[in-house]
């Protein structure tokens, strides 16, 4: 094989490797709505499947698992918006400490293909020409101050968890400092709301029909106060400068 043979199979290979993440991530997205999961993940559904799911997470509790993790891996990395049905789904269904593990999992596996495949396709290009435009200030944050600037945005209520993926990607942000911030900014969230979901679960145990009374129990009530004072103090911190 001659010298340009090997360049030209060489980078064909470069190209194909640079846009694996993405074309996998694409396959999955088309795989999750042709399947019809992603319209059918709505917690009335869950709420109206909630005898056979039970049965089915206690006949392979670890097997269960595992599919909720990926589930909310795929559908993060998709930009499918179920994270929170997920996030009550995964208190409702495996109890608040195990549901918010597995919640913290599957979301940061996600955020890590997503920036993976911006990463990868997005190159040097790309990079610059975001730069000159109105994303200029999110790259300038990740470049001084990543962690800190990343976790900000992970707990910020509005911010776009799958627009941020994508934007750190591009921007080449340190991967460590990425799924550090990810991972972290995950724990709050996740267990506020395992914890509403598992007592959600607890009520709809007590009445198929629950009404506006199920606030005032303090396995609903509690949580939805917490996420109330997170939500405040996420907000007072983001307009602090990085």
């Amino acid at each position: 094989m001659t010298d340009l043979a090997q360049d030209r199979r060489h980078r064909t290979l470069r190209i194909a490797a640079r846009w694996v993440p993405t074309l996998l991530l694409a396959a999955a997205t088309v795989a999750l709505y042709a399947s019809g999961l992603a319209d059918e993940i709505s917690l009335d559904s869950v709420q109206a499947n909630e005898i056979h799911l039970r049965q089915e997470v206690a006949a392979a509790p670890v097997a269960a698992l595992v599919v909720f993790v990926a589930l909310y891996a795929v559908a993060t990395a998709a930009f499918v918006p179920v994270g929170l049905v997920l996030m009550l789904a995964g208190g409702f269904l495996f109890g608040p400490l195990v549901g918010a593990a597995a919640t913290i999992v599957g979301s940061t596996l996600g955020a890590v293909m997503g920036y993976l495949a911006a990463r990868f396709a997005a190159g040097d290009r790309i990079r610059k020409m975001l730069g000159r435009g109105r994303w200029r200030p999110l790259l300038a944050g990740f470049e001084r101050a990543p962690f800190r600037y990343l976790l900000t945005l992970r707990l910020a209520p509005l911010s776009p968890f799958g627009l941020v993926n994508v934007a750190a990607g591009c921007a080449q942000a340190p991967f460590g400092a990425y799924v550090a911030a990810t991972l972290v900014g995950a724990v709050p969230y996740s267990l506020l709301y395992s914890y509403l979901g598992s007592g959600l679960g607890r009520a709809f145990l007590r009445s198929r029909t629950p009404d506006a009374s199920v606030l005032l129990r303090p396995e609903v009530g509690l949580p939805l106060l917490a996420l109330g004072a997170l939500s405040l103090v996420s907000i007072r911190v983001r307009r602090r400068p990085a």
